[in-house]
């Protein structure tokens, strides 16, 4: 006999019987507390998709416009399969008396399918266009203003579409408009972004009575509040310089959002989707977002093709006045032939 049978042989029989039923309790124990595991991530799950749907619901214009359509279209009719483009819009925001829905940021995000390419391209605010449908002339940022006047809640994404393909001659698949709030808000419900300057960055003559922005050369990390005075200056520098600051930040937006640290934290994805359904409006839908977050997760930031549009040799622009004294930009060509060559040729 071994020394296990010999030790069992010598323990009372009222204790035999509880070893033996002890395995059994033990795993019942784990069984249920796995059922309470699975309703717990499953009723969290639940109120995640019910939460997601609502934001959609909220987000979308698709809603607001109510399956009408406006009387203005892009001028460009075919998509072309191997891209996906993405108009950003980012402004003070409705209440805004100073021009709260003039699109002082646009920004076209294009996406090669074929490779996961992503190219950011800037146009400028001050670029002097005809305003789609009118034989109106504007600066292409009020665009999107034109377009909230005919149709509250969605017309300003309409309108501001079918200019840029015109001046691209790109079909610009969906749109999304943002306010500075949604922004200042969605950076800090991510922790802050971080962004590299090779040299200091001082504005302190546009917002003297907010805040004097003071970045020393190096890493810095912004909250929102910052990030959103960094993007919005240009008395210390210029408007085209704004724009090569605004593809860096959205980059940096980027990698934060698609980052473990921010998609595993329900906290902060849940904060990010109030801040959406409070201040942003698309054309996409659910299945349409989702596919653009695919893509921009498989993108390699330090591939990312930038292209500003300006008054260097290379940026296809001059600057004049328009009859109003306004200052205005103009292609150098007489159209959009040049930028919009540059476009479609971005990835080669």
């Amino acid at each position: 006999m071994d020394y296990l049978e010999q030790q069992h042989d010598n323990i009372p029989s009222g204790r035999q019987i509880l070893i033996e039923e002890e395995p059994k309790r033990s795993w019942l124990r784990r069984f249920f507390l796995l059922i309470i595991f699975v309703v717990i991530i499953g009723s969290g799950l639940t109120v995640f998709a019910l939460k997601t749907g609502f934001t959609f619901s909220q987000i979308s214009i698709n809603s607001i416009l109510g399956g009408g359509r406006l009387p203005v279209e892009q001028p460009i009719k075919e998509r072309d399969p191997n891209r996906i483009n993405l108009l950003l819009l980012g402004m003070r925001g409705e209440g805004d008396p100073n021009g709260g829905l003039l699109s002082d940021s646009i920004i076209l995000v294009s996406i090669q399918k074929s490779t996961g390419k992503i190219a950011l391209i800037s146009i400028p605010r001050d670029l002097y266009v005809t305003i789609p449908g009118t034989e109106q002339k504007a600066k292409i940022n009020a665009a999107h203003a034109y377009g909230e006047g005919k149709k509250p809640g969605g017309g300003g994404i309409i309108y501001s579409k079918a200019i840029v393909s015109e001046v691209t001659g790109l079909y610009i698949d969906y749109a999304v408009s943002v306010d500075h709030q949604a922004f200042k808000e969605a950076v800090d419900a991510i922790g802050g972004i971080d962004i590299y300057l090779d040299k200091p960055f001082i504005e302190d003559k546009q917002f003297t009575n907010e805040l004097v922005l003071n970045l020393p050369a190096g890493e810095n990390h912004l909250d929102g509040e910052t990030a959103l005075f960094y993007v919005r200056s240009r008395y210390t520098t210029s408007d085209f310089d704004r724009m090569k600051r605004q593809q860096r930040v959205l980059v940096s937006v980027k990698n934060k959002v698609l980052s473990m640290g921010v998609l595993a934290n329900p906290v902060r994805v849940f904060s990010l989707l109030d801040i959406l359904g409070r201040n942003v409006r698309t054309d996409m839908g659910a299945n349409e977002i989702q596919q653009m977050i695919s893509f921009a997760a498989k993108a390699d930031a330090s591939s990312i093709k930038t292209r500003i549009f300006d008054t260097t040799p290379e940026g296809f622009l001059y600057s004049t006045y328009a009859d109003n004294g306004a200052y205005i930009l103009l292609p150098k060509s007489g159209d959009y032939s040049e930028i919009q060559n540059a476009c479609k040729n971005i990835f080669n």
